[in-house]
Order: structure tokens, then C-alpha cells, then sequence
């Protein structure tokens, strides 16, 4: 029998050879194939194994493992496609590569590149950090918060320190140092994480540092400045290393060797015209801050060239950067960067002789309000030689992990991407996706040009410190706020078309939705652990049961490991639990209130496999079976408070919860109900276009037919499906949820017929 379980499809995006790239990717199973904490290997295309570090995310209900978290490094030649094997191993990881060591004052992580050493008493970035024998570091690093009136707060002076191990594994170790920054007078400001992520063959270290808000200012708190100070060892004397983006008559990029104080920042656009021309493109453009360290001759220039010309200095121009510095000195050597340094603005990164600094929020940029609240996490990449090194070699090490667009309309990503078959995603079931509609664009082109999603590709939409990850509209009166779960399209669109691009973005906004978007701390407990909806500033406005998702957070959790997302949704999950006990009147409003929690309750059972998130959705299936009108439609008094009008508002989210609870439970009760109700709203009118949600997306009819087996279910709503193809637009509101119907009648062999209609 073989032992391959499934395989991974790259392509390396960048023209170089990488010798070792690091990848944490997490791939379903399907049921009963792989027991939890099996050994599992990477087999390359040339027959090589790879060894693996794995950890089980989420398991089946037989106890097998559903989501498997894979730690491992290959090599990628210029250009390369292929696909990786993942196979079953009979043995472990053999415990080469990354080591990690406790006592009971230190940690200390080991690499074939480095050692580093934290304390637990007093926080440091590092208290050590050695390169084949010798010290890389000086003490003094810092996390400093600066307020309006310039009083400081330090990482360093935290009283308390807490030190541990969140990974451990020869692929992958994670160390998180948390604690409060604080002032010399023992007053505190915001939370702070630090984490650092080790691999076998880095030349350096990934870190990441995240703020939390949990400050009692409703409004929050205005601060000044963020930065992280590194000074090092490598000699008091330095010249510094970065690269030019446009230089010269044939605006090609250059490396320059500067011998004086280096910063290179990213700010809101240089100019108006920028903006008006380019939207959030122009927006974030890595520059260096003093033009004459350049030691341009600008006299050559043409004047469509020089500084000062509109259409130049719309990207940057002469100023425009690549974001690293690095730093040579007699004793060794330093690199680092932002990781996405333009979609985070405002951002800077300083050398100053020895020192290396970052600034999360610099001077320059004025006041920052932090929410309560609210968290914000920022990635940045160390490297320390303990002997000079070339310009090239630096520059190579920047490149394993970014690339540059070219113009203005790309920025910076990863140099990898990965995807899964569709095929083989949709046998696991997870997802729903084996019920979704198969993506054939030759097929159906008019069908998924009604979807909307024909030709789409992964974006990050808004860019900024704070709105990266979400969508704000131009005069910020309105932001996206995850509506609908646009974290789960996201990564469902991924994978049934084999979008690589959409990986990435789909993680960033699950980023955003579990840290600016969310609100980890509040005094009243129904705002505490909740997401607030569409606020142009991500928490400040009402947060209620409809507005809150679970399942592409716990779906990005799946996909990436990050525990930051599961946390947010049991968050989430224990919130809606506190509506649904105190405050039922809001909780059981109308059928989008309490259908987006019946549905977060189950993922959550499915995820946890704990039986009081069923128990939770058992109220809800009793509520309407006390509720609903003998016409099956799940009406309620609107508006709230009023009662002139009855409308079945958000009707489909309570029909889809109610459908996937009998699924998991088994229970007839629950089953008869719906073949009642739902035998009597399965026919969908044009009148109920606008409003009422369960007539835009077949999802009744779908449910009534599985249900029951009956044509008729799907058969008398071939005529509806017909108008909605030929009315103009996308499918109206609600519209994902058609995948159901639309697949149906592709097993059927029948959807051709209304895609080649219009």
C-alpha cells in the first residue's frame, strides 16, 4: 500500500536558486487516513526525503487528524515548479537542525548559524547572541512606547517577565517573552510580545513583536513613538549597505556603501497627485530619508528626472529604497528589514553606527491613538555575521525571503507559493468544499463571472499600520470588518480554483480580524472578545452576535498554525455564549443574530469536539421551533424596537445553521422540522431579491432536497436560477452560499444548460 498521503504544488516566483527555504504550511487529511502525531516525511521531486516537524490542529471525530501542521525546509532552483509528496514516515525526526534548551533562569536556542540566550528575570531582545564564538550583542536593546509628553516606557523595566517555549522541534523553534512596557516611575502602557522563530539553515532569526491595548481610556491612548533599539557589537566604526530602486538616466537600481547614519522610512504617498493617480499604490513606498547620502550628481538628470517633477516623485522617485539596511564594522556585520514594510506604514529602520533600530510607529509620523483593545503585530528579520560581509551576500539573504514588484502597482512578497489539488481538497471535505462547484472557467465562464470570482487573484486592499488586512473606503465612514466571513471565501477560493495568490491575503486578514479588529480586553463583558462591525477605525462602534466569525479564523488557524487565530475564535464562541445567556433580546432579534453564533457554535464543537457548543445550538433550534410562522418563513418585527413591518431578515444564515446541526447531531427532531419548514419556503420569488437573504442563494431548496431526496426541491427552482442568470450584476447578496445548489446541478450534468443560456 503507499504511503503517500497528499502533495504539495510550488513554484518559486524569483529568478535565483534559494539553498534552503523554510515553509510552514497546514494540509487536511481526510478521515481515518493518519493517526494524530503520526511521522510523516516530504519526498522531493528528485526522490529525496525531507524530514518533518508536524503537529495535529484538528482532528476527525474518530480521533484522526484532519489538519496537519507541517514544519520543513527544501531547495528551490531559479523558476522552479514541482510538486512535494508527503508521505508516512517510520521514523521520527531525526533532531538535527534547531535545539532548545531550559534552565531555570534562561533559555538558550541553538542553530548550526547561531546561539542565542534570553533571561527570564530582565527582558532584552537578546541577552546573548553568538556567531561561531563571538558576542554579536551589546546590552541595551529595548522596546521603548513614547507619549505625547515624551515620558518613556520600557520593555526592559517589566516587572513581570514571562519566558517560554510555544514550538518546539528540529524545523521550527518559537520563543515568546511577554510582559508590560514600563516607566521609571513603575507606571505601565500597553502589553507587549515578543516572538522568535529559529530554523535549521537561517542565517538569522524572525521576529515578532505585538502591542496590546488593555488600558481602561474608552477612547484609548495617543502615543508619540514605538521603537525597537539593537545595539550591537560589531564596532563603533560602520558603513552602512543598502540598495537604490531607481538611479540614473535608465532608472535601474543600484547597491550603495554609505559611511553615515542611514534611515530609510515608509509614510502615507509623497504626494497628492500620487494618490489621486494610483489609490493606496502609491501609499508606503520605502525611501530613504536624507536624499544627499545618496550622493546623486542631479545636474545629470533630465528635469523629468530631478526631484521636484510631479510624475517622478509620484513612486519615490531618486529616494525610492529596497527596505533593508545592512551594517559592516571591523567586528562583524548586521542585517535587517520590516517584513511587508509598505503595506505597514508609517515605518522606519535606523543605523546608527553600531545601532540598528526599528520604528513600529516613528517620530516623524505625528500622533498614534491605540484603541482599547486593540493589538497590532509587526514582523522583522535579524542577521548578525561575526565578520563583515559582501553587499551581495546580505542582499542575497534579503531575497530568500522578499522579492520586489516591479512598478509601482507591486510590492514585496514571498518568493513560494504553495496550493493542493482541488480535487484532492474536496475528498477530504473539509470546508464544505466537496459541496462547492468545481471550478472549470472553460465550462461555466458565465456562471462564475456571477460569482465574481472570474480572474480574481489574491489582494491586500488598504494599506497602513492599522487598516492592512481589512478594506476602508477613501473618506473612512465605513470599513469591511470580515463581512460574511470574507477570511473563509477567501481561503475556500484558494483552494477550489488553485489560486495560489490568495493564500497570503487570506492569512492577513485573519491577522487583522484577530488583533486590530478584536477586542481583547473591555469592562463590559458583551464587547470583551468580540469583533465590532464595519468601523473605519476597527473597534470603535457596536459589536453584536451577527458581526462576529469563527470559521475562516479557525480555517486561517488550520492553514498557518497561528494559535492567535484559534484563540479569537473560542474568544468569539465564549462572547456569543454570554449574548445568548444575558442579553437574548439582542441574541434572538431577528435570524442573523442568532444564526452567525449557531454557526460559529458548531464549527467550534466540530473544532473542540466539546459538547456545549452543541448545547448552545439546541437553544436556538428550540427557540424556532417555538417561533416559526406556520408559512415557514423565520419573520421577525421590524425595525427593532418598532414593529410596523414582519421580514425575514438574514433568513438563510438560520436555515444553514439549522441544516449543519441536524448533520452533526443525527437528531429527527431536528430533521422533521426542516422537511416541514423548509417544504414551504423552498420556491424563490423575485420579490424577495432585496431582502430576506434565503430567496438571493437556493440554500433552502438544496437543504430540502438533501433532506429529503426530492427532484422537486431543486427542479422547481430551475426558473428562478434562469432569471438570476439573466438579470444583470453578480448573484444578489448572499449569492456564496448558491455554490450548494450550482454544484448539484452540476453532478446532475444539468448546470451547462443555464451557464450557456445568457
Amino acid at each position: 500500500m503507499s504511503s503517500s498521503l497528499l502533495c504539495i504544488n510550488y513554484c518559486n516566483t524569483s529568478n535565483r536558486f534559494i539553498a534552503s527555504y523554510p515553509i510552514s504550511y497546514g494540509v487536511p487529511l481526510a478521515k481515518g487516513v493518519l493517526p494524530p502525531d503520526a511521522n510523516v516525511a516530504i519526498r522531493l521531486k528528485n526522490g529525496e526525503h525531507r524530514t518533518v516537524q508536524s503537529r495535529t490542529l484538528e482532528t476527525h471525530a474518530d480521533g484522526s487528524t484532519k489538519w496537519l501542521l507541517l514544519d520543513f525546509e527544501i531547495p528551490l532552483d531559479a523558476n522552479e515548479k514541482g510538486a512535494l509528496v508527503l508521505e508516512k514516515s517510520e521514523i521520527a525526526s531525526n533532531g538535527i537542525g534547531v535545539k532548545v534548551q531550559e534552565t531555570a533562569d534562561t533559555i538558550d536556542v541553538f542553530t548550526q548559524q547561531l546561539k542565542a540566550q534570553w533571561s527570564k528575570e530582565n527582558f532584552s531582545l537578546f541577552s546573548s547572541y553568538v556567531v561561531n564564538g563571538r558576542e554579536m550583542m551589546q546590552s541595551g536593546s529595548d522596546i521603548i512606547l513614547e507619549d505625547l509628553n515624551g515620558k518613556k516606557f520600557y520593555a526592559s523595566l517589566s516587572k513581570t517577565l514571562d519566558l517560554k517555549i510555544i514550538e518546539s522541534g528540529s524545523q521550527r523553534v518559537v520563543i515568546e517573552s511577554s510582559g508590560q512596557h514600563t516607566g521609571e516611575d513603575d507606571s505601565t502602557l500597553l502589553d507587549f510580545r515578543v516572538r522568535y522563530t529559529f530554523r535549521p539553515h537561517e542565517p538569522g532569526v524572525s521576529i515578532s513583536y505585538k502591542f496590546t491595548n488593555r488600558e481602561a481610556p474608552e477612547k484609548g491612548v495617543l502615543l508619540g513613538a514605538i521603537e525597537i533599539i539593537i545595539p550591537t557589537a560589531i564596532g563603533d566604526k560602520t558603513f552602512k549597505l543598502v540598495r537604490q530602486t531607481n538611479s540614473g538616466k535608465d532608472w535601474f537600481s543600484r547597491q550603495i556603501e554609505i559611511r553615515e547614519n542611514v534611515e530609510i522610512t515608509a509614510g502615507s504617498a509623497t504626494s497628492e497627485a500620487g494618490k489621486n493617480r494610483y489609490g493606496t499604490a502609491a501609499e508606503g513606498k520605502v525611501l530613504i530619508r536624507n536624499l544627499e547620502s545618496l550622493r546623486e550628481n542631479l545636474a545629470e538628470y533630465p528635469y523629468f528626472l530631478r526631484p521636484g517633477n510631479a510624475r517622478t516623485d509620484m513612486t519615490g522617485g531618486l529616494k525610492q529604497m529596497y527596505p533593508y539596511i545592512g551594517i559592516n564594522g571591523e567586528a562583524g556585520s548586521a542585517l535587517g528589514w520590516f517584513f511587508d514594510m509598505e503595506y505597514n506604514y508609517p515605518k522606519g529602520v535606523r543605523a546608527e553606527r553600531n545601532v540598528l533600530s526599528f520604528d513600529i510607529w516613528p517620530r516623524w509620523a505625528g500622533e498614534f491613538r491605540s484603541r482599547r483593545g486593540q493589538s497590532k503585530e509587526h514582523d522583522f528579520y535579524l542577521s548578525f555575521s561575526d565578520e563583515p560581509r559582501a553587499h551581495q551576500q546580505m542582499e542575497d539573504i534579503y531575497h530568500d525571503h522578499e522579492i520586489g514588484g516591479a512598478g509601482i502597482w507591486f510590492a514585496v512578497s514571498p518568493p513560494l507559493q504553495l496550493s493542493l489539488d482541488a480535487d484532492y481538497v474536496r475528498e477530504t471535505g473539509v470546508l464544505q468544499l466537496h459541496r462547492w462547484l468545481p471550478y472549470d472557467e472553460a465550462k461555466y465562464f458565465s456562471i462564475e463571472a456571477k460569482l465574481g470570482s472570474l480572474g480574481t487573484v489574491g489582494s491586500h486592499s488598504s494599506r497602513g499600520m492599522m487598516d492592512f488586512g481589512d478594506w476602508v473606503n477613501p473618506d473612512r465612514s465605513w470599513a469591511h470588518n470580515n463581512e460574511n466571513d470574507s477570511i473563509l471565501d477567501m481561503i475556500r477560493e484558494y483552494y477550489r480554483r488553485e489560486e495560489a495568490t490568495m493564500f497570503l491575503p487570506a492569512l492577513a486578514k485573519a491577522r487583522h480580524n484577530a488583533h486590530v479588529d478584536f477586542i481583547a480586553f473591555d469592562p463590559d463583558p458583551l464587547r470583551e472578545g468580540t469583533m465590532p462591525a464595519h468601523c473605519p477605525e476597527h473597534t470603535d462602534g457596536a459589536a453584536y452576535p451577527s458581526h462576529m466569525w469563527v470559521d475562516g479564523l479557525l480555517a486561517a488557524y488550520c492553514i498557518s498554525g497561528n494559535s492567535d487565530f484559534s484563540e479569537a475564535a473560542l474568544s468569539v464562541g465564549e462572547n456569543m455564549l454570554r449574548w445568548q445567556s444575558e442579553n437574548p433580546t439582542v441574541f434572538y432579534g431577528d435570524s442573523r443574530e442568532c444564526g452567525w453564533p449557531m454557526l460559529a457554535f458548531l464549527r467550534l464543537h466540530e473544532w473542540t469536539h466539546e459538547k456545549r457548543w452543541l448545547e448552545a445550538s439546541h437553544k436556538v433550534f428550540e427557540y424556532y421551533r417555538a417561533h416559526i410562522g406556520p408559512a415557514g418563513e423565520i419573520k421577525y418585527a421590524l425595525p427593532h424596537g418598532v414593529g410596523t413591518t414582519l421580514m425575514a431578515y438574514g433568513e438563510f444564515i438560520a436555515w444553514r445553521a439549522l441544516f449543519f446541526y441536524y448533520e452533526q447531531t443525527g437528531d429527527e427532531e431536528v430533521r422533521e422540522f426542516l422537511v416541514q419548514m423548509l417544504d414551504k419556503i423552498y420556491l424563490h420569488r423575485p420579490r424577495n431579491i432585496v431582502m430576506g437573504w434565503a430567496v438571493n442563494d437556493l440554500f433552502p431548496a438544496w437543504a430540502a432536497y438533501e433532506l429529503t431526496g426530492d427532484d422537486k426541491y431543486i427542479e422547481d427552482n430551475y426558473p428562478f436560477l434562469q432569471f438570476l442568470m439573466e438579470r444583470e450584476g453578480n448573484f444578489p447578496w448572499g449569492g456564496v452560499d448558491m455554490h450548494f445548489y450550482l454544484a448539484e446541478l452540476h453532478r446532475r450534468g444539468t448546470l451547462s444548460r443555464f451557464a450557456h443560456a445568457v
